[in-house]
Order: structure tokens, then C-alpha cells, then sequence
């Protein structure tokens, strides 16, 4: 059903991009993924993401079948709505500016584009600079527990949040419930069921914190969201890049595919941002 919706979508898309157009379709010609000057079932899907991170609806699908007059099928009129709802989707892009608002956008902003740029790099100089006033002249700039530190300082999330190793910021937000919030309620998540897929219910700027067993606390990285960095980087929107992360003296923070290495898996979300964060304010921009 999905297949058949996709290629009927696909058309009506088209058939806007031809057309004499007017504001709501320039908008949504602007999310011409695969630069080719055509709305492709790609870039069709890119949008599914984009809406269903953005616009906390159940994404693309959910909006095209919503069959605007109830007629059962797609008609002008739904093509309509569609235009609408277009228009609103590149206003959230627009309101998505690089800096710190949320952890998640204060990750992407400090982050190298690509996977493999940051390897062996000293990082970006916005990450080196927040760095420095975030966690003081520390020398592991490459290192996963440094980078999600300065992401939820510099946000202003949490003032307090260890610099590292893992194992402290897991304890760290183990004592503070009324700021942290475990998502899968307390359970240890087993990571070959996720290995290369995100579990439903993650929202960008979710802290997640990777064991080798229960007791010892691995590796952390930061889920910012597919929509989230292709708005920051709209060249690589088609790669799926979908998480920040740094690795202990291997690579600098950089966007990256989700992938799980240890056994299990926990994630954190922050509920509760500081009144008056002491780093938020600070901007290297």
C-alpha cells in the first residue's frame, strides 16, 4: 500500500514541480535532495523524516493519507493541504539555526560533517573553542565523554555534568532524576536487537550511554536526529548521518550513522534545563 502511496505521491510532487509556482511549492522544491531539479520519491522520503523529527506527527505517510476531503483518494483539494503543510515544514528548517538551544543542535553545531573527518583532527574550531570554556584546558578533546559534556554544558542542560569518564556521567545522572529521565524506564536495552537501527521513542539531543555489561559503562554519544543534520549539513541530507559522536583518541566530534558496539545500552533524556545556565550564553559563532 505504502509502494502504491509512494508512487502516487511521487506524481502529484511532480506534477507541482511543473506547474506555475507559487510560494508553498518553492518551498518544498527547496528540499531537492538529490539536486537533480526534479521531487523524487527520495527526496520524498527525506521529507518523511524532516516532518516526523520536526513536527512530532507520525511523518510523510500519515499526512498523505489523511485524504483532506474524504473522498478516498488524492483530489486538488488534497494537494492543497499538501502545499500547506510544505510551507510550514521549510518554516521549522528555517527556525533551525546552528548554535545551542538544545543539546542536540549544540552537537551538530560542534560536529564535523562527515564520518572519517574527524579522525585524528583536533575538532572543529566552535567545539575547541566551547571546550575550552565549557571544561577548562583538558587534554582529551578526543574522547566521547569530553564531547557530550561540552553538548549538554554549552546547551545549558546541565551545569553540573561530568567531564568524564562515562562511568561518572552514567552516576551523574543515575542521582539526578528530577533533571534525567531514563527513557526505556530504567531497563538495560540489549544492543544486537539495535545494533544499526534507532529503537522507537528517541528525540534529538538524547544522551546514550553504551556498556559492556551492567556494571561497566563504555561509550556515549549523542542522538540528534536524521532531519536534525541534514538541516546543518544539507549536502550529506541524503547519507543518514543520525548521531554525533567522538571516540577516546581516535576521532574528534563528528555526524555518524547509529551503530552499537558493546552489549547493552542505555539513554538518558534531560527534562528539567538549568534556570540560568553559566555557559549557555556563551557563543563562539
Amino acid at each position: 500500500m505504502k509502494r502504491i502511496i509512494s508512487v502516487l505521491c511521487a506524481a502529484v510532487l511532480v506534477v507541482l514541480s511543473v506547474a506555475s509556482v507559487g510560494a508553498a511549492d518553492k518551498a518544498y522544491q527547496k528540499g531537492d535532495a538529490d539536486m537533480n531539479d526534479r521531487i523524487a520519491i527520495g527526496d520524498a522520503t527525506l521529507v518523511q523524516r524532516y516532518l516526523a523529527e520536526l513536527s512530532d506527527c507520525n511523518g510523510f505517510w500519515q499526512f498523505f493519507t489523511a485524504d483532506a476531503d474524504n473522498d478516498g483518494k488524492l483530489s486538488v483539494n488534497d494537494v492543497t493541504t499538501i502545499q500547506r503543510e510544505l510551507a510550514q515544514f521549510e518554516t521549522s528548517l528555517k527556525n533551525i539555526p546552528y548554535g545551542n538551544a538544545t543539546i542536540a543542535q549544540a552537537a551538530a553545531t560542534m560536529a564535523y560533517e562527515h564520518p572519517g573527518d574527524g579522525y585524528y583532527a583536533p575538532g572543529t574550531q566552535v567545539y575547541r573553542d566551547v571546550f575550552y570554556k565549557t571544561m577548562g584546558d583538558d587534554e582529551y578533546k578526543r574522547s566521547c565523554d569530553r564531547f557530550v559534556c561540552a553538548a549538554v554544558r554549552w546547551s545549558g542542560a546541565d551545569d553540573d555534568y561530568p567531564l568524564g569518564h562515562v562511568g561518572n556521567q552514567a552516576d551523574h545522572i543515575y542521582a539526578h532524576p528530577e533533571k534525567w529521565q531514563d527513557v526505556f524506564g530504567g531497563n538495560f536495552m540489549v544492543s544486537d536487537n539495535y545494533r544499526f537501527s534507532v529503537p522507537a521513542g528517541l528525540q534529538p539531543g538524547d544522551v546514550v550511554i553504551e556498556y559492556r555489561d551492567q556494571d561497566w559503562r563504555s561509550h556515549t554519544f549523542i542522538y540528534c536526529g536524521e532531519g536534525l543534520i541534514a538541516s546543518f549539513f544539507p549536502n550529506s541530507a541524503d547519507q543518514g548521518y543520525d548521531i554525533t559522536s567522538a571516540s577516546y583518541d581516535d576521532y574528534a566530534p563528528e555526524c555518524r550513522y547509529w551503530h552499537l558496539s558493546y552489549n547493552l545500552f542505555r539513554v538518558f533524556r534531560c527534562v528539567k534545563y538549568e534556570t540560568n545556565s553559566k555557559y549557555k550564553s556563551y557563543n563562539p559563532l
